[in-house]
């Protein structure tokens, strides 16, 4: 898939649909009592690093870790199950800024980090069975600056993104209010059904070892607890079906990570944010019928693009099977109100709604638009999925930090509070804060964190580690002190469109 960043002038299908089978409500006949490590979450987060731990395990020198993954509700069902899949970063920009923030250095390799997971999430994918698999010109030139400084400084990025001015934007685009388009090839821009995907790699982990994996959903997890001295084990994790007991525990809980560990509550907040899917006009191309532009094809695995207008940024995902739309966005729409709020199940604003339902054909313009298609895709979920133009809307809790940065690593006692008796035996970990990224950025800080867990359990150094993890997603003080919960509303509301 090809992938375009947009700049135009202003003018569901139940991501969980069907659910898994043999993923969404399952749950051990009892509660494992104890385990080597409890991961609380079970979205990309971690899926990536259960997967991680247990196959990439290779080294005599760890065993094969029991792992204890807890679900509140059904598996995925958090941002990962809710989101549009579209694994495309925008290097140029997000260069640009992490150099604000972090040193050069660091900003390079966040960069490549990011853009690594096109590869990493097709490699991964391969590997499981078949059915898993407002004023613009001025933008777009700051965009196209920011484009120059990346291909200048990281060029093994930037020489996969090309730009596209007014003309050959609209052609590939259809979007006649085009101003300019900056694209990026397959090697750094895809889409994926996170559901899908995450479901069908549970389903494989747990195949493939029953004895090291379990998963427990609708299984909440209340509190955490360090053990007394005489406890074999570090941690007690307290759900509402029992106790486990532990030496590692992992948040992959993305905004509700501060529920375990409150020192995180000034700098990782949750906002409530909207999706939606949508059936197209008729007018619109298939997958693969789009006009070329890359090598002079469109691939079979259609078109995905970020729009940028009126200061805020919407995106578009085609479906490969079906041809149907994913939108996300509510660009010039920002909703304060829904910072800090974490109840998925309600329906977008009426604003919000309203946008999501009529931006589309605005966006291409009625006559490339066409007429409104008939031929809805049978269905058997007619309760959630609606037959017309807009199949669904629905809303995600994001989970954002001050710095723009997840928190990838270990937490120390002043995060937690929480003594640790013996922690050459384990500790407390948090993979969080994906800013509305986190398609390219949580598996592969699900594979970093395994990382660290293993070489802790091998008493191992990390430091090979950090050849390609940036050391600026790791949980310190120092990160800490920099960042407060106002900061963190402000650039909530400053960049309201960045969707989980």
């Amino acid at each position: 898939m090809y992938s375009s960043i947009l700049f135009a002038k202003p003018f569901h299908l139940l991501l969980a649909n069907p659910p898994h089978p043999d993923v969404a409500d399952r749950q051990s006949e009892k509660l494992p009592e104890s385990a080597d490590i409890v991961i609380i979450g079970s979205g990309m987060s971690g899926t990536s690093i259960a997967w991680h731990l247990l196959m990439d395990n290779k080294s005599n020198s760890t065993k094969v870790p029991r792992i204890a993954m807890l679900e509140a509700r059904q598996a995925c069902s958090g941002a990962t199950g809710r989101n549009g899949g579209h694994i495309r970063p925008s290097s140029y920009e997000e260069y640009v800024d992490a150099k604000k923030v972090t040193t050069q250095e660091q900003a390079a390799k966040i960069t490549k980090f990011r853009a690594n997971h096109v590869d990493a999430l097709i490699g991964a994918a391969n590997k499981l069975p078949a059915q898993g698999a407002g004023r613009l010109e001025e933008p777009f030139a700051e965009a196209v600056r920011q484009w120059e400084t990346l291909k200048k400084e990281v060029p093994e990025v930037g020489n996969e993104w090309g730009v596209l001015q007014r003309d050959e934007a609209v052609r590939i685009s259809l979007m006649p209010d085009a101003v300019g388009a900056l694209t990026g090839t397959a090697k750094v821009a895809g889409a994926i059904w996170g559901y899908r995907f995450v479901t069908n790699s549970l389903k494989m982990l747990l195949d493939t070892y029953p004895k090291s994996l379990s998963l427990d959903t609708h299984t909440t997890a209340t509190a955490v607890t360090a053990t007394s001295k005489n406890s074999t084990h570090n941690f007690a994790v307290t759900t509402d079906r029992g106790t486990i007991l532990a030496n590692h525990v992992v948040y992959a809980t993305n905004s509700w990570s501060p529920h375990f560990v409150p020192m995180l509550g000034d700098a990782l907040a949750g906002g409530l944010l909207s999706m939606s899917a949508h059936l197209g006009g008729a007018g619109l191309p298939k997958p693969g019928a789009w006009p070329a532009y890359h090598n002079n094809v469109s691939l079979p695995g259609g078109r995905a693009w970020s729009l940028f207008l009126r200061g805020g940024l919407d995106y578009i995902v085609q479906n490969p099977e079906n041809g149907e739309y994913m939108f996300g966005g509510g660009a010039g729409i920002p909703e304060p109100e829904n910072i800090n709020q974490y109840d998925d199940s309600v329906f977008p604003a009426a604003a919000t709604a309203s946008y999501l339902n009529g931006a589309l054909p605005t966006y291409f313009g009625y006559q490339n638009w066409g007429a409104e298609r008939t031929d809805f895709p049978a269905d058997l979920h007619q309760d959630v999925i609606y037959p017309g133009r807009t199949k669904r809307v629905w809303t995600g809790v994001e989970g954002f930090t001050t710095d723009a940065f997840p928190f990838v690593g270990p937490l120390s006692q002043k995060f937690t509070n929480r003594a640790v008796k013996n922690r050459a035996a384990g500790g407390e970990w948090v993979s969080a804060g994906f800013n509305g990224e986190g398609m390219d950025y949580a598996w592969l800080s699900g594979k970093g964190l395994s990382e660290m867990i293993r070489n802790h359990m091998a008493n191992a150094t990390n430091e090979p580690l950090y050849e390609w993890f940036p050391q600026a997603f790791l949980p310190t003080q120092e990160r800490l002190r920099k960042q407060n919960s106002t900061s963190v509303a402000r650039r909530d509301v400053d960049r309201s469109s960045r969707w989980v």
